[in-house]
């Protein structure tokens, strides 16, 4: 126990590594694509004020990995006048204050000069140019006057004090008239992952106006879930069963056919094989549905409105309690068995079908072939060899005695299979509009979301490596041998 107990920590210690090295690789290649991640994802013509904004809200407007330019300064003089560039000439955008404490959205240097650029947060009073705010009205962009506001002394030139409700307000200022605050650890990546650990903050979408990754997830993930469990289901039972028979009529009519299965299986496209299945089962022969997950008309209650629950659960544990069985009740097959709803239970199994025929059939040739290499070693052992001179039937000796000592290779493969079989579902739920993580990160990539690719990349990654993890504690429970 103690020799298996040394493996599981050290299996533990050992992803944490892996998933840091997920994590980097995953933030590197989105951000060495060329272009801005937010230009991208917005309409041409949008005014920068709404760039800014967007890019201050998510981050991208600090240093990449080391912050040596500081983070917030604070006002040191009385009043100073930002400007539109880095540069006195250029017009006049805002008025900081004495005591005001800005973030630091950019820093020049160059000549012997040193500008910093500085963004007013929002829901801070600011004072705004008249000629800046015309053109905020213009763009009708956000933000409220503040009443009876009293411009400080010996400030010339038209201002207005208004209140920005999402900030993107932003001007440069000699750096000598703030004291700035240097954070080394404030950058995209450190924060990124920062938050990620403390409050498994996957960032925020760009083209769903700042909506939490995490919440999205949240309503797609028991849709692949259930599609990967089925999926898996059926590749297990395919895989391993025909590579049992396939060992046991080695070198057979049935042998040869199934080891040509497994390589057809395995290359064809599995998008090509779901427009198969839409065709054949569900145009010509109107058998299964073809798209979406249930029908509208059979969508089921939730597992709180079947129970009553929002009566008897109150206060912020009862909140919690709902959100939770708010969040179990999208995984339909479950709820429905919890909640009797057997007309809804039908009706997600038959949508169920073709998608997790299309996943489990393309990853059963895998199976085919780990289990038929995995059963020839086996039958040729001395206890199978022994059980068939007892006279034990042969249908006993090879699908129960030999293939349960050839599934324990078998089992490593879950693991590994599980980031193919999530790299087919965004193939599969594309095909059959299946509203899940996959589905979403094809629509985010459409969009160019780059804060939402990363968290839904990321999110999957620490799905895959979790799945491994358990799988491997797994192997090594069942298997005395596999130790460190």
């Amino acid at each position: 126990m103690s020799s298996l107990r040394a493996y599981i920590i050290t299996r533990i210690l050992l992803t944490i590594p892996m998933v840091l090295i997920l994590l980097i690789l995953v933030f590197i290649l989105l951000r060495v694509m060329p272009g801005d991640p937010i230009k991208a994802a917005m309409r041409p013509g949008v005014p920068p004020e709404y760039l800014d904004q967007i890019r201050h809200a998510q981050g991208l407007d600090r240093p990449l990995v080391i912050n040596m330019r500081g983070s917030w300064a604070t006002v040191v003089e009385p009043v100073v006048v930002l400007y539109t560039e880095h540069d006195p000439t250029s017009p006049p955008v805002m008025l900081a204050l004495e005591g005001d404490r800005l973030p630091i959205t950019d820093r020049f240097t160059a000549g012997g000069e040193d500008w910093i650029r500085v963004s007013a947060d929002e829901g801070v009073p600011v004072w705004v140019a008249e000629d800046k705010l015309l053109w905020l009205r213009q763009v009708e962009f956000l933000y409220t006057p503040v009443e009876g506001a009293v411009l400080p002394a010996d400030v010339e030139g038209n201002w207005t004090q208004v209140i920005l409700h999402r900030g993107g307000v932003e001007g440069w200022a000699p750096a000598e008239a703030f004291d700035v605050a240097v954070n080394p650890f404030d950058s995209q990546f450190f924060n990124y992952l920062w938050g990620l650990i403390t409050r498994f903050d996957l960032g925020k979408s760009v083209t769903l106006r700042g909506r939490p990754v995490a919440t999205d997830l949240a309503l797609k993930f028991p849709a692949t879930i259930e599609l990967s469990v089925f999926g898996m289901l059926v590749a297990t039972v395919v895989g391993v069963f025909s590579g049992a028979y396939a060992a046991q009529k080695r070198r057979s009519g049935a042998d040869y056919g199934l080891r040509i299965y497994s390589i057809v299986a395995y290359a064809i496209p599995i998008f090509w094989l779901g427009l198969m299945f839409q065709l054949i089962f569900g145009v010509w022969l109107g058998w299964f549905p073809v798209a979406d997950r249930i029908d509208t008309r059979f969508r089921p209650d939730t597992i709180a409105q079947v129970f009553g629950l929002q009566q008897h659960l109150t206060g912020p544990t009862g909140e919690k309690i709902l959100a939770l069985t708010d969040f179990l009740s999208r995984f339909y097959i479950f709820s429905c068995l919890i909640t009797g709803q057997w007309g809804s239970l039908l009706n997600a199994l038959h949508h169920l079908v073709l998608p997790s025929m299309t996943l489990g059939l393309y990853l059963s040739g895998i199976f085919t072939r780990l289990t038929r290499a995995n059963m020839l070693d086996v039958l040729q052992q001395d206890f199978v060899t022994a059980a068939r001179a007892r006279g034990i039937p042969e249908k006993v000796v090879v699908y129960r005695h030999a293939l349960l000592n050839a599934f324990i290779p078998i089992l490593t493969m879950f693991g590994m299979q599980f980031a193919l079989l999530l790299a087919g579902a965004v193939l599969t739920e594309t095909t059959f509009n299946w509203p899940g993580m996959g589905l979403f990160l094809v629509d985010r990539i459409v969009d160019r979301d780059f804060p939402a690719i990363q968290g839904t990349v990321v999110f999957i990654a620490l799905l895959v490596a979790t799945v491994s993890l358990i799988v491997d504690i797994i192997y090594a429970r069942i298997d005395p041998r596999v130790r460190y």
